[in-house]
């Protein structure tokens, strides 16, 4: 059997994963206000190619609107962002537990750790 304190690090992992993922349908609505943002800018666009202005109104509209564009991509970092970076931290997390085990249990093979494991998450609920 694999000591309860990496089992312990396991669901903490899978915790974390799991609030991730209920936090995913925030992330997405604020992407999509984001993207529906994209699409006024695209609309934009199309309108300021048929309007007849003066060179320099052009581009200051041009330039105004390239701002917006910048402004929501800066927006959309900030979303997605945090959210790569912790996902890093719990495959490196999940990486270093599992050479752990493979190195405390060097009789259990892969499927033996993750059979356990798994078997644990269950219990836990967290499936």
């Amino acid at each position: 059997m694999i000591d309860e304190k990496y089992l312990q690090m396991a669901i903490t992992i899978r915790r974390t994963y799991l609030k991730l993922l209920a936090n995913n349908q925030l992330y997405e609505s604020k992407l999509q206000q984001i993207v529906a943002k994209f699409d006024d800018t695209i609309e934009k666009l199309e309108l300021l190619k048929t309007e007849k202005n003066k060179p320099t109104e052009t581009l200051n509209k041009l330039l105004a609107i390239l701002s917006d564009i910048e402004e929501e991509g800066k927006r959309m970092e900030k979303i997605i962002d945090p959210i790569n970076i912790e996902i890093e931290k719990l495959a490196k997390e999940e990486q270093v537990l599992y050479q752990k085990i493979v190195d405390d249990y060097p009789k259990l093979n892969t499927e033996q750790i993750v059979e356990i494991v798994q078997n644990r998450l269950i219990n836990e609920g967290l499936s």
